[in-house]
């Protein structure tokens, strides 16, 4: 039952560094304290006012989508894991949705997601998987002309890009809704991830 169509209204989603999957943990010891209704691998659709609403818009501000709770990998690159940045699938092992890593740990194209805020590895967060995605650009754009409506595409360091060819890959995540430029967040309407329960 990883459905949550019920969120606690305490938090803003792209602020969530936490060391336990409910989000609190005991003053004293630090150990997990499993209630409040919030559970790793929670998933739920938002309207776009309900994003802007969960916001810290210091970090950004959300938009209509589907957001998950999961678990970054210890093993993930710390500074891979930040605003706008995409996760992978971790590889080797038992394939698991709620455990995600930095792009360069992960299997390419499986199970992309956007990192909602900077994340230490081992702790928990919302990521997003559908919707329209804050995406940050690499540091240069490939294609000589991007433009809103170009396929977008993730590659190395977790980043995006426009590439030349106009072509879905592996790695395609959407279309920009807003120009590529480099170093930037942009909005990419997610067309090519799928919808995953679990």
């Amino acid at each position: 039952m990883p459905f949550q169509p019920i969120l606690p209204t305490w938090l803003a989603l792209n602020g969530c560094n936490d060391t336990t999957a409910s989000g609190m943990s005991n003053l004293r010891t630090g150990a997990p304290v499993n209630a409040g209704g919030l559970n790793l691998g929670d998933f739920f659709d938002l309207t776009e006012q309900e994003a802007n609403s969960l916001s810290n818009t210091a970090t950004g501000t959300l938009h209509a989508g589907r957001y998950r709770r999961v678990q970054v990998d210890s093993s993930a690159t710390a500074g891979n894991v930040k605003t706008g940045t995409i996760g992978l699938m971790l590889s080797g092992g038992q394939p698991q949705l709620n455990l995600v890593t930095s792009w360069d740990k992960g299997i390419a194209g499986c199970h992309q997601v956007v990192f909602l805020n900077t994340v230490t590895p081992g702790n928990f967060c919302f990521v997003q998987e559908l919707g329209v995605l804050n995406c940050l650009c690499g540091t240069s754009i490939t294609k000589a002309a991007p433009a809103t409506g170009d396929i977008i595409n993730a590659t190395t360091a977790g980043v995006v890009d426009d590439p030349t060819s106009q072509t879905a890959t592996v790695n395609t995540l959407g279309i920009a809704l807003d120009p590529p430029n480099p170093n930037t967040i942009i909005r990419v309407l997610a067309t090519t991830l799928p919808s995953l329960q679990g």
